[in-house]
């Protein structure tokens, strides 16, 4: 459905709540260019492209001083946010995006709370060693350098 931008955040807070109390599922936001249009414009077969093409040459060699794009198009943006099977849009003109984006940076705090930490994978080192940072900036003595080399080199037998 499309809402207006005051109505969308509002849905979209409900929405997270939603995510939240039931605790499973992923909610999807997105946000792409909008110029308008609901119906996209047609191929051109090769022919047609190659008689535009020629045709703007023409225009542009005769007459110098004017450009190609004559229609400016003021672009928009379309935010679209996914829940199960609810689905919100909005489209934002470029005079309210700021508003909008503050808005929308506030919700998106409030909401990204409950987030999981990403589990960290951790090494196998050998048992009795401790792993170090080897990028550290500190210097390291000459010493702590020939132990580790050592430690780390396996004992032959003859």
């Amino acid at each position: 459905m499309l809402f207006e931008i005051d109505h969308f955040l509002l849905e979209l807070s409900k929405l997270f709540q939603q995510q939240r109390i039931k605790n499973a599922g992923s909610l999807s936001l997105t946000m792409k260019r909008y110029d308008g249009r609901t119906k996209p414009k047609t191929q051109l077969t090769k022919k047609q492209r190659l008689e535009q093409k020629n045709v703007m040459s023409k225009v542009l060699s005769s007459s110098p001083s004017t450009t190609a794009s004559n229609d400016s198009i003021e672009y928009k943006c379309l935010v679209r946010a996914i829940y199960g099977s609810k689905k919100l849009s909005t489209v934002v003109s470029s005079k309210d995006m700021n508003r909008f984006q503050l808005a929308y940076a506030n919700l998106l705090k409030a909401n990204m709370d409950t987030l999981k930490k990403k589990a960290k994978e951790s090494k196998a080192t050998t048992p009795g060693h401790t792993s170090t940072s080897m990028n550290n900036n500190s210097p390291s003595s000459p010493v702590s350098t020939q132990q580790k080399k050592a430690s780390t080199t396996p004992n032959k037998k003859k």
